[in-house]
């Protein structure tokens, strides 16, 4: 088991944790942090009973991109290690993307350069009224590189155009605008909306979400063709599944499908959740 330094991961019931925890650094990446993010995703793959992630921040917030001390402390940094540190990110960046299951972001104050390509990474974004973000790479001297081709799926070229070659702030509203933001809430409402949407998940079929979720990604970079034939195979398996039996059966029998776990339900089954592999370092 992994002992992070500058996470907090843990599990409450089904529904996993991951709270960056450099707030006197406005959680700014250093390589720990990029490889204990890799690690803390990659974990999550061996707990099948998970039905969401959590991914927020300690303190006003939520990421400040690559922390300028350490990259300064390191300077000048060789080719070899340059090339490391980038392929890291990359890697982080795709263990977040390739969570199976669902990743609902809550975002405070701001989030800059890496933390806005950690962002693009996730599937549900959630940030306060007043976050303010930015590709500020390039007031640097460096390139938004890594992160640019999740931003570019998620938010398009042209807004990387305009962002990215900028660096100029933007509020929520044009977060949202480009979607790289899918909800937008007062900053006191923040955690009641992540409730909604965890309590959401927790009401679904845990597996059709989990291959739903894998389909959506795998079709993005299918021809038209192969995305029909995924369509059909994927459809015909769900159907012959024990979820869709069970799913249908309850709709007919007019009760809850024994996948639906409301709040209370779930506080009452978190003592059996070691049964199914759990997550809780800190």
């Amino acid at each position: 088991m992994h002992r992070f330094t500058t996470l907090i991961v843990e599990s409450q019931g089904m529904i996993g944790r991951i709270t960056l925890n450099r707030p006197h650094r406005r959680n700014a990446f250093d390589r720990t942090m990029v490889t204990e993010l890799q690690q803390a995703f990659e974990a999550v793959t061996q707990v099948p009973a998970l039905r969401g992630i959590v991914l927020g921040a300690a303190g006003s917030v939520f990421c400040a991109g690559a922390d300028i001390q350490w990259m300064q402390a390191e300077s000048p940094v060789s080719e070899s290690q340059a090339t490391e540190d980038a392929h890291q990110l990359t890697c982080m960046l795709h263990a977040v993307d390739q969570c199976p299951c669902p990743v609902i972001a809550r975002v405070q104050g701001s989030a800059f350069g890496g933390g806005l390509g950690l962002l693009a990474a996730c599937d549900i974004v959630v940030a306060a009224t007043d976050t303010t973000f930015a590709l500020s790479e390039t007031r640097l001297g460096l390139v938004p590189a890594v992160i640019a081709p999740f931003l570019l799926r998620k938010a398009g070229e042209s807004f990387l155009r305009r962002y990215g070659l900028s660096g100029e702030l933007f509020d929520a509203s044009s977060a949202q605008r480009f979607q790289l933001v899918h909800d937008i809430v007062p900053p006191h409402t923040l955690d009641t909306r992540i409730i909604e949407l965890t309590d959401a998940l927790m009401r679904l079929a845990p597996f059709a979400v989990r291959d739903s979720k894998a389909l959506f990604r795998r079709m993005s970079t299918l021809s038209d063709p192969d995305r029909r034939s995924l369509a059909t195979e994927t459809n015909a398996h769900a159907r012959r599944g024990a979820e869709a039996a069970e799913g249908l059966a309850a709709f007919v029998e007019k009760r809850l499908p024994s996948w639906a776990h409301s709040p209370d339900r779930q506080s009452t089954e978190e003592a059996t959740s070691s049964d199914h592999g759990t997550l809780r370092h800190t």
